[in-house]
């Protein structure tokens, strides 16, 4: 049994629940939570009973993207470089052979954003807020982030979302193609049920088959090409 600091995981029924864990930091994604999560979701792919994966947040809000108060605390700029522990939590998450569901509530922003993209389908709370402040804060997108916007709403609504730096609502990101469907607080339960009950019967095989064959094609050119967008953060972050 893991021991994590940062997260929740719960399996039951063919449906394992990782849940980010940290209320108090706005479920801040350090490196140690980005960690904890790909292990989680390594852990979970070789599972063959888990048909489902949820990730959420035990709170409120599901994450306010990267924690930038940890940056170069007591590494350098050469072990962030070697480490880039969120494009592999991100890589973790897209290449699950299981289907998964991003619950959304409260603030997702940046790199919590990110996180709801590689997942497959993607719901929120009519009160979610969800955008990308990095360039307010004068670095550069990260984690596969730009690909996995553009594959989500498109070219041009991905250069207004990332370029733009605001916060939109639910309804502005399911109108854009970004969230699969919005939900009132009291019908949260509900509406995953539904999302979760969809998937969950349907031949398992045939469905890992198709879902590894469309993330090929979609991102097969972008994880060949976006090597460098590390380095560009990593040298915003540090200007």
């Amino acid at each position: 049994m893991n021991n994590y600091k940062n997260i929740l995981v719960n399996t039951k029924s063919g449906v394992c629940s990782i849940s980010l864990n940290k209320s108090k930091k706005l479920n801040a994604l350090s490196s140690l939570a980005l960690k904890e999560i790909t292990k989680a979701c390594n852990d979970v792919a070789k599972n063959k009973k888990i048909k489902i994966v949820v990730i959420s947040s035990t709170s409120e809000n599901f994450s306010a993207g990267a924690d930038i108060t940890e940056a170069s605390k007591n590494k350098s700029f050469e072990d962030h470089w070697h480490e880039n522990a969120g494009r592999t939590c991100i890589d973790s998450i897209i290449n699950l052979p299981q289907l998964s569901i991003c619950l959304i509530e409260g603030y997702c922003l940046g790199g919590g954003a990110v996180i709801a993209s590689a997942c497959d389908f993607r719901l929120a709370n009519e009160n979610s807020s969800i955008g990308y402040p990095e360039i307010e804060l004068g670095m550069n997108l990260s984690w596969l982030g730009l690909p996995l916007a553009i594959e989500a709403v498109g070219l041009s609504e991905a250069k207004h979302m990332i370029l733009s730096g605001k916060k939109f609502s639910a309804e502005e990101m399911f109108n854009k193609g970004f969230l699969n469907e919005v939900f009132k607080t009291n019908e949260k339960d509900t509406c995953l049920k539904k999302w979760v009950n969809k998937f969950k019967n349907m031949p398992g095989l045939q469905l890992k088959m198709i879902k590894k064959s469309a993330n090929e094609l979609a991102y097969a050119e972008a994880k060949a090409t976006m090597h460098m967008e590390f380095d560009q953060f990593l040298l915003s972050r540090n200007n």
